[in-house]
């Protein structure tokens, strides 16, 4: 729901891929629940946790999660007139919907595959996340990044490119997706002029150098981008 900032774990909130996203979900959930042969005598609820977009504060809130679901040992907890409060068993989690970066639902899926818990995302493409192998409890409803790789090498093959730049941002997503679009590339004699990285905590003179590299490169036709939405305006 939140952007991530700096060495803040929180930033601004997402009005379009935050909180419209989160709002669209409770919608669907409400439509469920108000359908009575859907799911009879079934009620979908949802506990929303923000990753923040981040993978290290995302993995401190999956271990929170999955370490407030086993605990039952409430004896270290005081009431306000002193009394031992009341454990209240948790309701039963199903899933885990999200979540919208690559490397924050590799940092979660690896938590959440430890205690069997399904997880899907929205967003997440990168084909780290293919291995079932290792991620045997996640899916996705979108495609992965050597996918979308192929797609664009193959747009660039019709429109005649052969000379362009790329822009990728740090983590699995970008990354590996600029090394699928680089291999696949090669085999229709396309040539990349320069390869550009927008790091994590990139500044605008960090975004000025990279368009001043760019510019440079007067006879590339195009700029091949793999970028979140938090950089890529």
């Amino acid at each position: 729901v939140s952007s991530s900032v700096g060495q803040s774990p929180c930033g601004a909130v997402k009005e379009e891929k935050g909180m419209q996203r989160l709002e669209a979900m409770l919608y669907v959930l409400d439509q469920i629940n108000a359908d009575t042969e859907l799911l009879p005598n079934t009620t979908l609820g949802a506990l929303i946790l923000d990753s923040c977009s981040s993978d290290t504060y995302a993995l401190d809130q999956s271990m929170e999660f999955v370490r407030s679901y086993m605990n039952q040992d409430i004896s270290e907890y005081k009431c306000e007139n002193g009394k031992t409060p009341t454990y209240v068993p948790h309701k039963p989690v199903t899933g885990v919907i999200g979540a919208a970066f690559s490397v924050v639902s590799i940092m979660v899926a690896n938590i959440l595959r430890l205690f069997k818990i399904p997880q899907i995302s929205y967003a997440s493409t990168s084909t780290e996340l293919s291995d079932k192998g290792r991620f045997e409890y996640f899916s996705r409803v979108v495609p992965p990044d050597n996918f979308q790789a192929q797609a664009i090498v193959e747009v660039i093959h019709l429109l005649g490119w052969k000379y362009v730049s790329t822009v990728a941002v740090e983590g699995e997503y970008g990354e590996k997706g600029i090394a699928s679009f680089i291999a696949l590339s090669s085999e229709y004699n396309i040539c990349v002029a320069v390869s550009e990285k927008i790091l994590r905590n990139a500044k605008t003179e960090d975004f000025d150098r990279i368009i001043e590299r760019l510019s440079s490169k007067h006879n590339a036709r195009g700029v091949i981008i793999f970028v979140d939405e938090d950089n890529i305006r």
